[in-house]
């Protein structure tokens, strides 16, 4: 017995939480760009790897293995080590965000096709040639239908399982926006400036939402409301059952990254080099923080803490609750090199900047310095395994806790 003990200690002291995927644009098919991993600065820099091509894509990461477009094509990473595992050439760029769901990874470039390619080894299994154009929509994938628009104008839903196509619907303009899915509906808008919500089984508009300029952001969803940006400066806050105006914030310049949403608020930059939280319900400013360049990263949300990108080579982490700068790391002093909206798996944060620099921040898992008043610059360290973000203690010690007892027992 007491062998058996000490085998489950040594398991407690060994065995790590599991790391959360991130798998697709901003997470999830809502689009929160919220995940339970707990990642807290300052953060270190791991390592950075060049992809040798320019992207505009942004990374998912699934199973340990980094996922990420480029002006060549695919690219599969090494979460760990920045090594590139393989790369796939498509003819065209994708800027697009990759969907990995069940070993597949889903994209389509700006060459008119949508592929489905082997996650593991980067073969390809099937490519939708439908379309009349390239794709600038990253894919969300919900019950075996990949949603993606084009910008031949269309909405499609591609079943996953046959790589045909289970309806598409026509938007009167290019659909730049990702789709986003929540209880049967699926939300996009277009270049028109209009946000639409169609039944997910059959493609039947529902409802649609006039902005008055062209759309570029991603809708969010979060209880019943889903909010959007637009290029008019504004987001909108929209129910989602009938689309119903709920209320509108404007900023001082166009809203192209998309919300981010977590406990009632609202998370989205601006091209006035502001970033934004917002009140969910209300539609109210909590608070706003002035960067140096434009905003343009979607943001991602972990432990109370929201990381975005901006165009001045800088990511930051900003607290969520009161907009106070925790920790900020500048990616190089190329002018204009934008980053791409960050993912965050385990105890690390992914990043990359248009001239195709990925880079991989670790994190001790502590609680922040909240108090700080000025920015933590991170520093370059050796490559290496993440830590884990946790340990799953509960169970292993409750086991422990009753072998004691039953042994001590008479």
């Amino acid at each position: 017995m007491r062998a058996v003990i000490y085998l489950l200690l040594m398991v407690m002291l060994v065995t790590p939480a599991l790391a959360s995927d991130w798998n697709m644009f901003k997470k999830d098919a809502s689009h929160s760009g919220f995940t339970i991993d707990t990642i807290n600065p300052p953060l270190t820099l791991k390592w950075s790897s060049n992809l040798g091509y320019s992207t505009d894509s942004s990374p998912v990461v699934v199973d340990g293995i980094l996922y990420i477009g480029s002006s060549y094509g695919i690219h599969a990473i090494d979460a760990v080590s920045g090594k590139e595992i393989w790369k796939y050439q498509t003819n065209g760029f994708v800027r697009a965000v990759p969907a990995v769901v069940d070993g597949v990874l889903y994209v389509g470039p700006n060459d008119k096709r949508f592929y489905a390619i082997n996650a593991k080894d980067g073969s390809v299994k099937w490519i939708y040639t439908d379309s009349s154009d390239g794709y600038l929509s990253s894919p969300a994938i919900v019950d075996n239908l990949a949603y993606v628009g084009s910008k031949d104008t269309n909405l499609y839903a591609i079943n996953i399982l046959t790589g045909k196509a289970s309806w598409s619907k026509a938007t009167a303009s290019s659909v730049d926006s990702s789709p986003a899915v929540s209880e049967g509906t699926v939300y996009a808008g277009n270049r028109n400036g209009v946000l639409i919500a169609f039944d997910t089984v059959n493609g039947k508009e529902k409802w649609r939402y006039d902005t008055g300029t062209e759309i570029k952001s991603s809708p969010a969803i979060e209880n019943g409301i889903v909010f959007i940006g637009s290029n008019n400066g504004v987001v909108y806050a929209l129910t989602t059952d009938k689309g119903t105006l709920k209320w509108k914030f404007s900023t001082g310049n166009n809203v192209e990254p998309s919300p981010s949403v977590k406990d009632g608020t609202v998370y989205v930059g601006s091209k006035d080099s502001n970033f934004y939280a917002i009140d969910s319900g209300t539609g109210k400013l909590k608070w706003k923080f002035p960067t140096s360049g434009i905003v343009t990263s979607s943001a991602a949300i972990s432990n109370n803490i929201v990381y975005f990108g901006s165009a001045n080579n800088v990511i930051y982490g900003i607290d969520a609750n009161t907009g106070q700068l925790l920790w900020r790391n500048s990616t190089g002093e190329k002018d204009g090199d934008s980053v791409t909206s960050p993912a965050i798996s385990g105890n690390m944060l992914y990043a990359a900047t248009h001239n195709g620099i990925v880079y991989a921040y670790s994190s001790n898992a502590q609680t922040p310095q909240k108090t700080a008043e000025t920015a933590a610059t991170s520093t370059p360290g050796s490559a290496g395994t993440p830590k884990s973000p946790g340990f799953e203690y509960a169970a292993i010690a409750l086991m422990v806790a009753f072998l004691i007892r039953k042994r001590a027992a008479p």
